[in-house]
């Protein structure tokens, strides 16, 4: 993007404004796919005869075709207008223009990124986009691995699968070395804690001075590793083999994590076989980000009970409220339990957060744009802290404006990829360390290449820096400052008398998420509290419609434990009779830059909005109070 490009250029439009560029730009792409397909070997007869595409039955199938599409796209208007600026629900918005016309080319040829002889360009531009994001989170190019998924669930999966590879080498390597008869690197340790407690960068070393030993005994490295490895033996059977040779065995690997992280832990936890109670939850604070405190007393209880971490997750933008972990914190109590012989890998899930960095990336030898808003430091402090991690998980069709699904993982020791290296002599191609076939390094088997296309389109049509993406972002996060300042002035408008909006947490958004919750004057306990917010969350939230016309705004919602900080640290909140265990609140995702217009009776959107639902929140008080309470009753 060139300085003084104007962003709405980046998008269709909520009007389609763009509409005419993008039907030229559409028709180009087919007209090209069509004109590259009749000139290969241009002199081939046409395998369908014209006269077929004039029969009686061409005509039948093309009138049955256009009638079932049109049957397909009518469906297709109750969608949901992600597009408009009145949809202020999930983390999604309408797909950025260069990535919805890239992946509408790319598409058309169907490449499948696992392999090069399936994709021999759009593995390429898979591997520039790991570049891309390697460089904007302070990794170096020439060391890390980075590669495209279906979203942040699976690169979640693969950042375990990697690190518990690389948490388990040193064992591995010393076991090989003694079965196989080969002499250990210098500086591997000798016993089974300590073997367990190697630094990945260290770890990297290890293995490079085992490949060298193996190559003076003509051996190949990786099949001795693979032969004496963890995933060869499972997990029961090597414990059994290490208490063979060490006289004793390891307790069970365990990640820590906040208690606000993803729900995909849970998922990945039981299909790597590492068991969901061996995710132990670090508490959070009244901001929801991970408490720097409980984490070092988690790490201490790892140490006591000599229990390996396979890795512990940070968060940079929780996809419940937008916090921001205290990265640079929690790295520093990581590393005093490094000094104490306990080691953590690091992995940040920035699957919503991560395209944030660019808000503070030099665009063009130029500075960033001066943002010394207090609002903003968590979020600077974070992104300033990635190059200490060893892994970040980052979500293109989030942030990044591209089209499901476009998740990506990006490793800051790219060795690792080579541990968990799975070949098919009939596709993927095992010879040789610089031979890129992702299909060999992934979960995925198959996956599309154009994925790889329209987020490499986006970003050099909107650069990862402070004059692309940051421009853009920054926007966002200021239109949820906006509207937190404009539900303050609401409050104390006297409007407070009937019903009070509650921002969570108890401080400014750190990023563009905002939640909201409705706390009537007249409630006496939670339950009621969370049953007038589940109400207002049904009447904003997606439902079954007969028309798109039907939503005037649409936000999403989410649920908190009522034993939760944020509850007990409220004044108002902590009064009420505690009589449920969980919370309903409003959420609020500004990914549209068009929410800060107006309507067609120039009221700004959030202005309308926040009427609108105040006129519905007093109508439910209105009502009379039932003693039964059902989906449509309220007890205040």
């Amino acid at each position: 993007m060139r300085e003084g490009d104007s962003l709405d250029h980046f998008f269709l439009g909520p009007k389609g404004e763009l509409r005419r560029f993008f039907k030229e730009v559409v028709e180009l792409v087919v007209d090209d796919y069509i004109f590259w397909r009749r000139n290969y070997h241009p002199k081939d007869p046409p395998a369908i005869p014209y006269r077929q595409l004039q029969s009686d039955g061409a005509e039948a199938y093309r009138g049955r075709f256009n009638q079932e599409l049109f049957a397909l796209i009518s469906d297709l208007k109750l969608d949901v207008p992600f597009f408009s600026p009145r949809y202020m629900a999930h983390m999604v918005s309408e797909v950025a223009m260069p990535g919805l016309v890239a992946y509408l080319a790319t598409m058309l040829y169907n490449p499948n990124n696992v392999s090069l002889e399936a994709a021999p360009v759009t593995v390429r531009f898979e591997l520039e986009v790991g570049r891309q994001f390697a460089e904007l989170f302070g990794y170096k190019t020439a060391e890390s691995f980075c590669h495209l998924c279906s979203g942040g669930t699976i690169a979640n999966f693969e950042s375990l699968w990697f690190n518990r590879a690389g948490r388990f080498l040193p064992l591995t390597i010393a076991l090989a070395c003694h079965h196989e008869k080969v002499e250990a690197p210098a500086e591997l340790p000798t016993t089974l804690w300590q073997l367990l407690n190697v630094s990945t960068q260290q770890t990297g070393r290890l293995y490079a001075e085992f490949q060298d030993r193996c190559r003076a005994r003509e051996l190949d490295a990786h099949t001795l590793f693979r032969r004496w490895s963890l995933d060869a033996y499972g997990d029961a059977d090597y414990r059994d083999l290490v208490r063979d040779h060490f006289g004793e065995t390891y307790s069970s690997p365990v990640v820590l994590m906040p208690r606000s992280a993803h729900y995909s832990w849970k998922r990945a936890a039981a299909l790597l076989g590492l068991g969901r109670r061996n995710l132990l939850p670090v508490a959070v604070d009244d901001g929801f980000h991970m408490d720097p405190v409980d984490y070092r007393a988690c790490l201490r209880r790892c140490y006591e009970e000599r229990r390996p971490v396979i890795q512990s997750v940070f968060v940079l933008g929780t996809t419940e409220f937008g916090s921001v972990d205290p990265l640079p914190e929690l790295l520093a109590v990581r590393d005093q339990a490094r000094e104490t012989g306990l080691d953590s890998p690091v992995h940040v899930d920035a699957a919503y957060g991560g395209y944030f960095a660019t808000i503070f990336q030099a665009a063009d030898g130029r500075s960033p744009e001066s943002v010394e808003s207090s609002w903003l430091q968590p979020l600077r402090q974070a992104c300033a802290a990635l190059p200490a991690t060893e892994s970040v998980t980052v979500d293109p069709h989030k942030m990044g404006y591209a089209p499901y699904g476009a998740g990506a993982l990006v490793i800051r020791h790219g060795f690792l990829r080579r541990l968990v290296a799975e070949g098919a002599p009939y596709a993927l191609d095992t010879r040789g360390i610089g031979h890129e076939d992702l299909g060999k390094f992934i979960l995925e088997g198959s996956k599309p290449g154009a994925v790889a296309a329209a987020v490499l389109f986006n970003h050099r049509m909107m650069p990862l820096d402070s004059g692309g993406y940051g421009r853009h972002l920054l926007d966002l996060c200021r239109l949820a400052q906006d509207f937190y300042d404009r539900v303050t002035r609401l409050n104390a408008s006297g409007h407070e008398r009937h019903q009070r909006f509650q921002i969570l947490p108890l401080a400014r958004p750190e990023t563009n998420v905002v939640c909201l919750l409705v706390l009537p004057a007249s409630a006496l306990s939670l339950a009621a509290v969370d049953r007038l917010n589940d109400q207002v969350a049904l009447r904003f939230g997606v439902r079954e419609v007969a028309s798109v016309q039907s939503y005037d705004y649409l936000v999403s919602k989410t649920r908190i434990a009522t034993n939760a900080p944020f509850i007990t640290a409220d004044q108002r909140l902590s009064a009420l009779e505690s009589d449920c265990d969980e919370l309903t609140c409003l959420r609020l995702v500004f990914m549209n830059r068009w929410a800060e217009g107006k309507t067609a009776d120039r009221i700004d959107y959030l202005d309308d909005f926040l009427g609108i639902l105040s006129e519905h929140v007093e109508a439910l008080l209105a009502r009379k109070p039932q003693p039964d309470v059902g989906a449509d009753n309220v007890i205040a």
